[in-house]
């Protein structure tokens, strides 16, 4: 018999996007949210879907075989992470990978009555998500505890009172709440302690629990500080086989970068880099068990740049021939980190471009020209690498003139792929400590300011979506550069893909106003005439 399990980190549950589509349509004369989901989503069978789901459908329709691919069943780095740094230090951890997928797994661990459960949020904005898998949980083991921690508890305790933290936990049901950007050693901490006859959760610091789901206590705050080299993934403690062909990796925590609208790097700190040399021996193993292709998620990978071309040099050296993609700032690279990028393997790049109007690139405290970013472009252009560039649409100081200074930039430079997101207004960010020299009031997607509002933001997007012939939307949520890697790790070509979302591209402008008004069958032909190869090899 095997030691007592200690934790099951469970990782993404991907809820559907068909009912927030239609919670957001009553309130579509309030708030952008609904036009945001219709911009990233498409009809099929009567119903809102991700990108995702209209690909499965279009391969099994070819295939005659039942399709389910997802860049959520990539490795969660977030749950590989918690559970290297548990099983490093002596404690039994087990991954539940893709909750929607691994339901049989999860339910399996929790017959031997793990102590914890662990819920990442990475990805959630509210209970929804983190509720369904407790009660999951609930049903099949009531005495195991649930432990949920990550970016959006950090934000419900940094946004709300206790009054309203509480509300927000009673909704999620859980019984510790992890309150730290990083959290990892409270995890651990509560492991360790879990493990005791008598267990005191007041002696761990960073906590909120409930015996009760009413009455909730506090444990005073200690900010960690994990080391990025001491606590870096240990690849050999899972099996190969959950890893090949792609995983997602990082190199640094936090970014070197202050943006007007961003809260990422108040959250996380100071920025802290992997060494390159530990970086190096991650990368050995990866290749050794047949890794083909990383997702890289540093918010700013080629910064510093120094740095970022060492790792190059290194990639290079090692011959690894990995296919990798990853965060680019191109307009602060020079023409040797092009032609490094190119030769170390790079096949794609997210740029988070966010305008092309000088004025509220530097509202947004961004650090770069138009003509930065068009010479950018250009250089990955003549590299062949994948770009995709994504843009805010509605930012204080932006003007119908700025606004069309954009959409022109994406139709004069042509993006592999783009995408355009009205303005979302987050008061903790550093431009909310401006908010009344732009008259800026409301919050989230319902917003004005000086020069416009979130209606006129919306209609701006979809009249881009509208008019660009030049370059393809891909959308923010489900289906982003990372499908791209996973699914070229998974052997469908750069073409098919990018065939799939130009034709996808026109079934969305078709459908940006909540109806279906073309013939979803036509897309589908066209869609399923894409997977011949694949129809072909399974005969």
């Amino acid at each position: 018999m095997g030691a007592p399990l200690d934790c099951v980190v469970v990782g993404y549950n991907d809820v559907s996007i068909a009912e927030l589509v239609e919670q957001a349509a009553v309130y579509k004369d309030f708030s952008g949210t609904w036009r945001h989901l219709l911009a990233n989503t498409v009809p099929l069978n009567g119903r809102r879907v991700k990108y995702p789901a209209l690909f499965n459908h279009a391969l099994e329709r070819a295939t005659g075989q039942p399709a389910s691919y997802n860049v959520a069943k990539v490795p969660n780095l977030g749950a590989c992470y918690l559970a290297s740094f548990l099983r490093r230090r002596g404690l039994n951890a087990e991954v539940v990978n893709f909750f929607n997928d691994d339901k049989d797994l999860l339910a399996q661990l929790l017959d031997e009555s793990p102590s914890t459960v662990a819920i990442t949020t990475t990805y959630y904005f509210d209970a929804g998500p983190i509720r369904e898998i407790v009660d999951f949980i609930r049903r099949r083991n009531p005495d195991t505890k649930i432990v949920v921690g990550g970016p959006h508890i950090f934000n419900v305790c940094t946004d709300f009172p206790e009054g309203g933290q509480d509300k927000q936990f009673q909704a999620m049901g859980a019984d510790i709440y992890v309150f730290d950007s990083q959290g990892e050693l409270t995890l651990a901490r509560i492991c360790a302690e879990l493990r005791k006859a008598s267990p005191a959760l007041d002696t761990i610091p960073n906590l909120t629990w409930t015996t009760d789901q009413k009455t909730f206590r506090r444990t005073p705050r200690e900010v960690e500080g994990n080391d990025m080299d001491v606590e870096a993934v240990d690849w050999s403690s899972f099996s190969p086989g959950f890893l090949a062909p792609v995983v997602q990796i990082r190199t640094a925590r936090s970014c070197a970068f202050k943006c007007s609208f961003c809260r990422y790097p108040v959250v996380a700190g100071a920025l802290n880099l992997t060494s390159l040399h530990v970086l190096e021996h991650e990368l050995n193993y990866l290749k050794s068990i047949g890794v083909t292709h990383l997702l890289i998620i540093d918010d700013t990978f080629n910064i510093p740049e120094p740095r970022f071309k060492d790792v190059c040099r290194m990639m290079i050296r090692n011959r690894y021939d990995f296919q990798w993609f990853s965060y680019f700032r191109c307009a602060n690279a020079d023409d040797e980190s092009f032609d490094l990028l190119a030769q170390a393997g790079c096949k794609g790049v997210f740029l988070g471009i966010e305008s092309a109007d000088k004025k509220v690139l530097r509202t947004m405290n961004k650090g770069a020209t138009p003509e930065k970013y068009a010479y950018g472009l250009k250089k990955l252009h003549e590299k062949g690498i994948i770009t995709y560039a994504s843009f805010i649409i509605g930012h204080p100081g932006e003007t119908e003139e700025s606004a069309q200074n954009t959409l022109n930039f994406v139709r004069e430079t042509s993006p592999t792929f783009y995408s355009f997101e009205t303005f979302f207004y987050d008061k903790k960010v550093p431009l909310g400590l401006k908010a009344a020299e732009y008259n800026l009031t409301g919050n989230a997607y319902s917003w004005k300011h000086a020069t416009m509002d979130w209606r006129r933001a919306s209609e701006i997007v979809e009249e881009g979506y509208r008019t660009i012939a030049e370059s393809s939307v891909l959308p923010l949520h489900g289906f982003d550069l990372w499908s791209i890697g996973y699914l070229m790790a998974h052997g469908f070509t750069q073409e098919q893909l990018s065939q799939f979302l130009r034709v996808s591209s026109r079934f969305l402008v078709e459908s940006l106003d909540g109806q279906a008004t073309t013939d979803a069958m036509t897309y589908e032909s066209e869609l399923v005439s894409l997977f011949a190869p694949q129809a072909m090899a399974l005969g």
